[in-house]
């Protein structure tokens, strides 16, 4: 991955990007996919008031091609500028950039469904809602984390030297955030399966 670099103030600035990661798989219906932070929430109408018409339109409107209910898409871009001081390169600030994509349903004909589809859906959609900001939690906490963690690399004779360091620091911690993630989700699985079971999913 090439280092783009531009002259700032007498030190000089690399940015690299991880690739959005989308992240989350909850069971067949429900999956989801991480400072500066940007989080823009979209929406899909679910047309339906059964269970059954409601289902089939989470398959043909739903993210990941009808296989979620509501995704998280993360895209972190650090900036680290670097110095040179007593002979030594010290990377003297580090910004991450993160970019969140929350998508989440939203139902249009509920209000004509039954008294338990209502019930069952509108509770689906809060809790589906509230998963996906743990989502962006997450990954804030891990840019702030990313931040801090090169902010400390020791100096190195070499600024080259330095920032791959820095790069395969960033890398790995983005790896860890993906785990995280991949955890929460693990924990979440049985909860958002109970509630599928109620609305008469196998």
């Amino acid at each position: 991955m090439r280092l783009p670099s531009s002259p700032v103030s007498g030190s000089r600035v690399r940015k690299w990007t991880a690739p959005a990661a989308v992240i989350l798989s909850l069971s067949v219906l429900a999956a989801c996919t991480s400072t500066k932070s940007g989080v823009t929430t979209v929406y899909y109408n679910v047309p339906g008031t059964t269970v059954e018409e409601i289902n089939q339109q989470i398959a043909i409107r739903g993210p990941q091609d009808g296989h979620a209910i509501g995704t998280t898409e993360t895209r972190m871009t650090p900036k680290v500028r670097t110095v040179r001081r007593d002979g030594k390169c010290k990377i003297d600030s580090v910004d991450v950039l993160l970019e969140l994509k929350v998508t989440l349903p939203r139902w249009a004909e509920l209000d004509k469904a039954d008294r338990q589809t209502r019930a069952g859906f509108a509770g689906l959609g809060r809790h589906v809602e509230e998963h996906e900001q743990v989502h962006v939690e997450i990954s804030q906490e891990y840019a702030e984390k990313i931040e801090k963690t090169l902010l400390a690399m020791p100096a190195n004779k070499s600024c080259r030297v330095l920032i791959n360091n820095a790069r395969t620091k960033f890398k790995d911690l983005f790896q860890e955030h993906n785990q995280a993630q991949r955890a929460f989700d693990a924990r979440e699985r049985s909860a958002i399966e109970r509630r599928l079971r109620a609305l008469g999913y196998s």
